[in-house]
């Protein structure tokens, strides 16, 4: 079944329809996209949030302060009239999130199988820093192929897709990447220029269902900032409980 899902990831794309790229034409876009993501070194950036699930939609903001290099990601969820939602900490794979509705912490680590029921889509370290740098950023692989025109597939050493990236033709900047581990896809789009780093406006996330995902559309994006080691610390009020991730029921 694991690898029904691994070879199946994309099957919800329409085939491109151009020739396929060649080996050099796959390595130079992989380094630009590797080239990059070593442009960033730490994130500040603010946008609307929302979250569908089901049938059922809900917009909130989103706040969001990440350091590449020290592994530490904050991001501050609030409902839109300002009510705060989620507070969600990184620190290296740790993670806690910080439930208001719930007056609940939870903590484990990123990629927690009880995840899914307070964040409903899957997250991996590279997927969600995807989602925060707003550029997709490459899982470890072993080789590149082109199987189609402006697609590239990303191969472990066991020839299994691991991820797949489909490219805008004109500019052959990233469209969609698909996540094959966590069967997630992620659409780039509108993108913008700051500092001279390339990054998309707007990020969905679609889930291996396509019922569940969000969409965050940026609207103050800086990077490269210093930002001190303090901010990536929770404050939890002292009614609030605390629960692992790992006994948390799954499913949303």
């Amino acid at each position: 079944m694991a690898l029904l899902l691994l070879l199946s990831c994309c099957a919800g794309h329409v085939p491109p329809s151009a020739p396929p790229l060649d080996r050099q034409g796959v390595e130079g876009i992989l380094r630009a996209i590797g080239e990059e993501q070593a442009l960033v070194h730490t994130v500040i950036s603010s946008g609307a949030l929302t979250l569908h699930s089901k049938g059922s939609s809900s917009d909130a903001t989103a706040l969001i302060v990440a350091s590449r290099d020290r592994s530490r990601i904050k991001i501050e969820i609030t409902h839109t009239w300002g009510r705060p939602l989620l507070h969600i900490l990184v620190r290296d794979q740790d993670l806690e999130i910080l439930s208001f509705a719930e007056k609940r912490l939870y903590y484990g680590y990123v990629g927690t199988p009880g995840l899914s029921r307070v964040i409903p889509v899957p997250l991996s370290p590279e997927l969600l820093w995807s989602l925060i740098r707003a550029y997709p950023v490459l899982v470890s692989y072993h080789r590149g192929v082109s199987p189609a025109g402006n697609r590239i597939t990303l191969l472990n050493k066991d020839g299994i897709r691991v991820q797949v990236i489909d490219l805008y033709p004109v500019d052959g900047l990233p469209h969609r990447v698909s996540y094959c581990r966590q069967n997630t896809r992620v659409t780039f789009s509108n993108y913008k220029e700051e500092d001279k780093v390339r990054y998309a406006g707007k990020i969905q996330v679609d889930g291996p269902d396509e019922e569940v995902g969000l969409v965050l559309e940026i609207s103050r994006m800086t990077f490269n900032r210093p930002i001190p080691e303090a901010i990536f610390t929770m404050k939890i009020p002292p009614d609030f409980t605390t629960e692992p991730l790992d006994r948390v029921q799954t499913g949303y």
